[in-house]
């Protein structure tokens, strides 16, 4: 049995410093946690039952002994003659044969310690009580998968290039020229809705490679992944109004693909999985919110960025790390501009219009830069994956939650310094949309804050306007509605689309007819 103390203690090491980095509570347990917790609890309460048994029909109850506080190390024993024989390392993956065998030899081990510890009645009793719970569950867990059981794993790659879904838009450009400069090979898999040009200064270059196609396309998706060590999910349809366009286009390109993604991912050994969700999962709400809090989507958008990430975070297996990153509402200047965001429309206003029209002045959002998004991503990329392991983390600063109307306040204070701009505020009754977020988790476990705050975004995007870099901030193509309507009828009518999306292309036609 290839197993010593010392292998124990490092163990336990591990697992003191991720609990740690990831703070206690029942959301934040790595599957293996869960099955120490598991094994531990059914250990704990068959030895209260056995006790009880004990006290009720032994000759001589074990409480009445000098001896009996040693009573309460049989859960941990439970957990320790598990951990040596493998059940929580090398047979994590076995057949469950092989491992309702080690977990019967645990607990057979333990009620032989019991035995010298307490008495022969409670030992007897406790492996009696405890052996069924303890190895029906993992029997239970492996039924799904027991036809597949006789096929060797897929070997995990740890090594190979990240790959981008969504590389060219607004976050993934900036994603990929961090990902360059640290020395990481990169890949990008993009529909390139909005052309390429975001990445044209990476083209030629040994170590970026750019596939256009969909991540529905199986075979595009299937190249795409292969030998990739990691992927970073930033496709789909984002913002309310893009995905108002069609609700059935807008639950394939998000909940159709992201669940494809994964399901490809894990199948080729892809190592970690970063899942681009939003802060608009929480709604609206009067109090400060933060990852555990109650979710209340009140869009299309935000219900699909739910559903994605039920899909990622309940089947996480223990070789495939899956990352939830909720983004705050976005703002400041890309290789690939949108005029649709907030934060970037006041500004466009103020420096072409000079009047910022500001609608739903109370409404509460949480801000941050694009750069600062893109850090995010690298640094949970850089992070060690057990801290990171089936968690989400909302990404952006405490300093940066802002009212619309403070916001538009601020824009007009740094856009003032070249030209005249007015404000034209009034409510607005159909966006119900409001919360103010706690980044707190990602500040202490991953050391994340953002960098650019919102006077030097603003400051940034001024600049590019006095220089003509963006042309007519009315252009559709700085607009993910006005592009959406375009693929939504492309699909409608491509012959070659509609192969691809058939039921998509199926459910379209019927609407429109």
């Amino acid at each position: 049995m290839a197993f010593t103390f010392a292998t124990l203690r490092h163990s336990a090491r591990e697992l003191a410093e991720t609990r740690i980095f990831r703070r206690f509570g029942i959301y934040s347990l790595g599957p293996n946690e869960a099955r120490i917790l598991y094994d531990f609890g059914v250990s704990a309460v068959a030895l209260v039952l056995a006790l009880v048994l004990d006290a009720l029909f032994g000759r001589d109850p074990v409480f009445r002994s000098r001896a009996s506080w040693l009573v309460l190390a049989v859960p941990l024993l439970t957990v320790a003659y598990n951990a040596a024989l493998g059940v929580y390392s090398r047979l994590r993956r076995s057949s469950a044969s092989k491992k309702t065998v080690a977990i019967s030899a645990a607990a057979l081990l333990t009620a032989g310690t019991a035995l010298f510890l307490t008495s022969p009645a409670v030992a007897t009793f406790w492996f009696a009580l405890a052996t069924g719970p303890l190895t029906l569950a993992r029997i239970f867990l492996a039924l799904p998968h027991g036809k597949h059981r006789h096929i060797a794993p897929v070997s995990v790659n740890e090594r190979g290039p990240v790959l981008v879904i969504g590389g060219a838009g607004y976050i993934g450009s900036h994603t990929v020229d961090l990902l360059l400069g640290e020395g990481r090979p990169v890949r990008v898999l993009d529909r390139l809705m909005y052309g390429s040009e975001s990445l044209t200064e990476f083209k030629g270059r040994k170590d970026f490679e750019l596939i256009e196609g969909d991540v529905t396309d199986i075979t595009k998706l299937t190249f795409a992944m292969r030998g990739a060590s990691a992927v970073v999910h930033l496709g789909g349809l984002v913002g309310d109004p893009a995905c108002a366009v069609d609700t059935a286009f807008t639950r394939h390109a998000n909940v159709v693909a992201t669940r494809m993604a994964r399901e490809v991912a894990e199948s080729l050994g892809v190592y970690r999985f970063l899942f681009a969700s939003s802060c608009s999962v929480y709604g609206a709400t009067d109090k400060e919110v933060s990852e555990t809090s109650d979710l209340n989507p009140v869009s299309l958008y935000a219900q699909t960025k739910i559903d994605s990430e039920e899909e990622l975070l309940r089947t996480a297996g223990d070789n495939f790390f899956v990352t939830v990153l909720r983004f705050a509402t976005v703002f400041g200047h890309s290789r690939r501009p949108r005029f649709d965001l907030v934060g970037n429309l006041f500004t466009a206003q103020a420096m072409t219009d000079g009047l910022i029209t500001v609608i739903g002045p109370h409404q509460w959002r949480p801000f941050v830069h694009v750069r600062d998004l893109a850090r995010a991503l690298v640094t949970t990329l850089n992070a060690k994956p057990r801290i990171v392991q089936s968690q989400i983390f909302n990404v952006g600063d405490n300093r940066m939650n802002y009212t619309i109307l403070q916001l538009a306040e601020t824009v007009r204070d740094v856009t003032s310094r070249r030209r005249p701009v007015e404000m034209s505020v009034r409510d607005n009754v159909e966006d119900r949309r409001n919360y103010a977020v706690s980044f707190e988790k990602i500040r202490t476990v991953l050391g994340f804050q953002a960098q650019t705050t919102i006077e030097d975004g603003i400051e940034e995007m001024a600049r590019h306007f006095e220089g003509g870099t963006y042309g007519s901030y009315k252009n559709e193509i700085y607009s993910n509605v006005a592009v959406t309507r375009k693929e939504v009828d492309r699909i409608l009518h491509s012959e070659e689309t509609n192969r691809l999306y058939a039921p998509v292309g199926t459910l379209i036609g019927s609407s429109a007819r």
